[in-house]
């Protein structure tokens, strides 16, 4: 009975702590001088909704995600393989398929970030933005048998490829033919 009439002192201002804050019943009974169970009955007698205290989401508690997102957002990202990203971020696959998947999902990051599986298709795109090289000769350097057609696979799937920096002028064009068609024992007149 005590309780009750301590409680009847501070019925609106607990009605509203109760209405507008997170607090626990143990800390609202703490303020109060009563029991939490004295709080809970209150809060049923007068039918009080209590706030929910809002989940911290999980993109933004795990530091894998922070990464992930803090990656995709640097220019051309998502010419980077997803093993890089792995050994990068020392991930099992599993992992890697989990937190990646709970990203997409949510639309945090670009569809096509970490889809390229290869590494040497991903050396051979880094040497396609940085340097100006035929298209032939990347391919060669980065170990791909024809980078030419893997460029056209992936334009078709949809991605922005930006032209070759690399651009054939009559000249060049011609010597290189000249120096082919001379290996094949050829005159190239």
């Amino acid at each position: 009975m005590a309780t009750a009439w301590l409680l009847r002192k501070v019925e609106d201002q607990l009605a509203k702590d109760l209405k507008e804050t997170v607090l626990t019943f143990r800390r609202l009974a703490r303020k109060y001088g009563v029991s939490y169970q004295a709080i809970f009955d209150f809060c049923q007698r007068k039918g009080i909704k209590r706030l929910k205290k809002q989940k911290k989401e999980h993109t933004e508690l795990c530091k894998i995600c922070q990464s992930l997102i803090r990656i995709s957002k640097q220019p051309q990202s998502e010419f980077i393989s997803s093993r890089t990203l792995k050994e990068k971020l020392r991930l099992k696959t599993n992992d890697w398929i989990y937190h990646i998947g709970i990203l997409r999902k949510k639309r945090l990051i670009p569809e096509k970030f970490g889809r390229i599986y290869s590494k040497k298709t991903e050396l051979a795109f880094q040497i396609y933005f940085k340097e100006r090289l035929p298209i032939s000769v990347i391919g060669s350097r980065a170990g791909v048998k024809n980078f030419y057609a893997v460029l056209k696979r992936y334009n078709a799937s949809g991605w922005d490829i930006p032209a070759p920096l690399f651009v054939y002028d009559g000249d060049e064009r011609r010597a290189r033919f000249k120096v082919i068609n001379g290996r094949r024992g050829r005159t190239g007149k």
